[in-house]
């Protein structure tokens, strides 16, 4: 039985939700819905590529040697292999679909933020809840939070926003006290007078 339009939908956003994940980790979504733009309007401006397309008369094998002649160089891998996986499995006809779906996926994502954490244990859920929420509100997005247990944090935790990175751990403290110790050291010590005192032999009690 012929798929519905909805049925065709959701199966051509299985392929780009996995698209855009892999675009998204490469650092190369724009590129890939430019690319998908331009397949997507030459689907709805040249008949004879669409027809390419859906066509049952031209067979799985001889459709993925024409894709690779005319697409490989020419499109990203990432995308030229998705419309060969999508041909494998009788689907490459769903490409504007494919494209709108992408798109969707991309705007959902404008208003979310990748977070990375890392603690020296696990942390409860409403420790978790604590933190996305400091999350959100230092990005201003919806925080993706990846939690990792790292035993060198030693107590507190450590947050990578993007390219921000927010360094509560004692391990961080310490490093500090160091080099606030180190500055001083070149600088000689500060000694206090009260100290100078006894060192020179004073009495405290008298």
């Amino acid at each position: 039985m012929p798929e519905t339009l909805v049925e065709q939908l959701e199966v051509a956003d299985v392929y780009a939700a996995a698209l855009f994940d892999l675009a998204r980790e490469a650092r190369v979504v724009d590129t890939v819905r430019n690319e998908l733009e331009e397949l997507a309007r030459l689907v709805q401006t040249d008949p004879a590529w669409a027809a390419f397309l859906r066509s049952g008369a031209v067979d799985t094998l001889s459709r993925r040697l024409s894709l690779e002649r005319m697409f490989r160089g020419r499109l990203s891998d990432l995308v030229l292999d998705t419309l060969q996986v999508m041909n494998d499995h009788g689907r490459v006809h769903l490409l504007a679909a494919l494209h709108r779906d992408f798109v969707l996926r991309q705007e959902r994502a404008a208003g979310e933020v990748e977070v990375t954490v890392h603690t020296a244990v696990p942390l409860s859920p409403a420790q978790q809840d604590e933190i996305t929420r400091l999350a959100a509100e230092l990005s201003g997005k919806h925080p993706l939070v990846t939690w990792n247990v790292d035993p060198d944090v030693i107590g507190g935790l450590v947050m990578q926003i993007e390219e921000f990175r927010f360094d509560c751990s004692l391990r961080r403290q310490l490093q500090m006290a160091r080099a606030g110790l180190l500055e001083r050291s070149s600088r000689g010590l500060d000694i206090p007078v009260e100290t100078a005192s006894l060192d020179a032999g004073e009495n405290p009690a008298g």
